[in-house]
């Protein structure tokens, strides 16, 4: 049986408007599933982790929530070389995921669109709009918030740790986390075979996105 591949993407930017600001690091990790004592549980498969040179200076309330500062951008590529990298890094056979997908599609779409290039034709889903499906009883669906609510349902077996959120890979592989928990709450083994997924996502509101249609 092959299982869907997936990448869980993650963005930090200079701030929350795709037209003004930029962004600074993609991080992403491709994972896929396997059956572990009877029970689907997330295999990572790798990472990618870059930071993005911006054309501004970064502002100091971005740097208090992702950490990041000037220094550690001053010597990274531009974001045209970044975007290369994630596209290669994605593949032509993966599901991509965010969690409020619509930003992160946003500035990806800004930023293809000022460097032109090949653009990934995967399809986007939206873990925020597929938890708020699946959970819909939930005060807060934010994904940290989440996180620690599987943790503590022992759901998740990775350390939740909010001083390392908001940042690229770690955010990635809480998602990748959340998101195998949420969907595992509604689908059988079999459902997670590659060219199932999409239409079963579709049934809870998760219509795909995509960088390179309008």
């Amino acid at each position: 049986m092959f299982f869907s591949k997936f990448v869980a993407f993650d963005l930090e930017t200079t701030g929350l408007s795709s037209q003004k600001d930029e962004i600074i690091e993609i991080g992403a990790v491709k994972f896929t599933v396997k059956v572990e004592n009877g029970q689907v549980v997330p295999q990572k498969i790798k990472d990618f982790q870059t930071f993005v040179k911006p054309n501004m200076m970064i502002p100091a309330e971005a740097t208090r929530v992702n950490h990041i500062t000037d220094k550690m951008v001053e010597n990274a590529p531009a974001v045209a070389d970044c975007l290369r990298q994630f596209t290669a890094f994605c593949g032509q056979d993966t599901i991509l995921v965010a969690h409020n997908a619509d930003f992160d599609t946003g500035f990806l779409k800004e930023a293809y669109e000022k460097n032109p290039q090949l653009l990934p034709g995967n399809p986007i889903i939206d873990s925020l709009r597929l938890s708020r499906s699946i959970l819909p009883e939930l005060k807060s669906h934010k994904l940290g918030e989440m996180a620690m609510l599987f943790k503590r349902q022992q759901l998740i077996s990775m350390k939740i740790d909010s001083g390392d959120m908001h940042r690229a890979v770690y955010d990635c592989e809480m998602l990748m986390e959340v998101f195998v928990s949420l969907l595992k709450r509604r689908l059988k083994e079999k459902d997670w075979e590659m060219g199932k997924m999409l239409p079963i996502l579709a049934k809870f509101g998760c219509i795909p996105a995509f960088l390179n249609k309008k």
